[in-house]
């Protein structure tokens, strides 16, 4: 049976409704910063739990070590101990549920070395400055398929150890093609642009 809500031009059925609002619940929990947690926790671990819950996975080294392996889900996590310097190295959260709120779980991480975001639609120019801590580390980041504007520049642009960035698919920037490569050509003179 049909419920009678209209919703941008959409009339929903009762349990799609409810799904859009648990998912939207879903969205606003996952994403939250508990700052307790992150004073507790630090920004390393907190930000690798972050990337789990939402779905994506995460790579985690001691000082001087390679990350060996992908860490999944919460009990992989649960055997490094953080104390002991442990670092988040790489985060892959595409296709997931991150948000630009979510993002401030990051904005102290400095070791980041990879960070993929493809198809992440809820991520956009205002995620971006978060990432500042790990301008001298990150060096490759994955933003295709994102909400991200000509606007985000100057932020993409402080990331001067990047080697590799992907925007492609960002409809916000394709009509703005040859400025984008210009100009992130110029700040970014080591870095790949993909687009």
């Amino acid at each position: 049976m049909l419920c009678r809500r209209f919703s941008a031009g959409v009339l929903y059925t009762r349990s799609q409704h409810r799904n859009l609002l648990v998912g939207k619940w879903r969205r606003f929990k996952n994403n939250r910063v508990d700052e307790t947690r992150l004073k507790y926790l630090g920004a390393d671990k907190l930000s690798a739990e972050w990337i789990l819950m939402n779905g994506g996975r995460v790579r985690v080294a001691g000082p001087g070590q390679k990350p060996d392996r992908w860490l999944t889900s919460f009990e992989d996590l649960a055997q490094w101990n953080f104390e002991l310097g442990l670092r988040l190295t790489h985060a892959d959260a595409s296709n997931t549920d991150v948000t630009d709120e979510g993002f401030r779980h990051i904005r102290h991480v400095a070791h980041l070395q990879m960070a993929s975001f493809s198809h992440c639609t809820h991520v956009t120019d205002a995620a971006l400055p978060n990432l500042s801590s790990s301008a001298s580390s990150l060096r490759r980041l994955d933003l295709s398929g994102t909400l991200i504007t000509p606007d985000s520049l100057d932020a993409l642009s402080r990331l001067t150890s990047l080697r590799l960035l992907n925007i492609s698919g960002c409809r916000e920037l394709e009509n703005f093609r040859e400025l984008v490569l210009e100009t992130l050509g110029e700040r970014l003179v080591n870095c790949k642009v993909v687009m």
